[in-house]
């Protein structure tokens, strides 16, 4: 298994030529393991690797929420990307204050355990939620503009997977096949 601490500074995966970073994805791995954990803590509280061993859905639930992180860490680099070229990186002072509001519950939300293991700093992770908003600003002026609605064009939605199939993209599967959802 891959250590993550030890490889923050390495390429997980490269869109259009800009290298995505393992510290880079710190967001979506805490969050989505917070996400999970909650859901294991419930289905066994003394021992919440059962649930994330379960096999559903033709997969593992690790690895379900692995593919999540990456799918969401493509995607909103990807808008981000696109948003910065054509000029929509800015946030108006209400977005700013969504932003804000975000930030506020990813950190209140955060599980003791995540606190205590926390990859990186917080400004690295802050400004990886403002990727997001922005990329999900971009997502929303796609959906205004081209319909048909703002879920086509989340990570999992068919538009963006369209989107998608447009740019190139390579996860360095040597390191990202090494990590465990779940151990972070």
């Amino acid at each position: 298994p891959l250590d993550y601490n030890e490889h923050l500074g390495d390429t997980a995966v490269v869109i259009d030529g800009q290298e995505i970073t393992f510290q880079d994805l710190a967001f979506y791995i805490l969050f989505e393991e917070r996400k999970v954990e909650e859901q294991a803590r419930i289905y066994n509280p003394d021992y919440t690797k059962d649930y994330w061993n379960l096999h559903t859905n033709d997969t593992f639930i690790q690895l379900e929420a692995k593919e999540v992180v990456m799918g969401m860490a493509i995607h909103d680099h990807l808008f981000y990307q696109m948003a910065v070229e054509e000029g929509i990186d800015n946030l108006t002072e209400e977005e700013e204050r969504e932003l804000e509001f975000s930030r506020t519950d990813f950190w209140e939300d955060l599980l003791d355990v995540q606190w205590e293991h926390l990859p990186c700093d917080s400004q690295t992770i802050d400004e990886q939620i403002r990727i997001a908003a922005i990329a999900e600003k971009y997502q929303n002026k796609l959906a205004e503009e081209l319909g048909p609605s703002q879920a086509a064009y989340k990570y999992d939605g068919y538009y963006y997977s369209q989107i998608l199939e447009e740019h190139e993209v390579k996860i360095n599967d040597k390191l990202w096949d090494r990590f465990v959802m779940g151990d972070i």
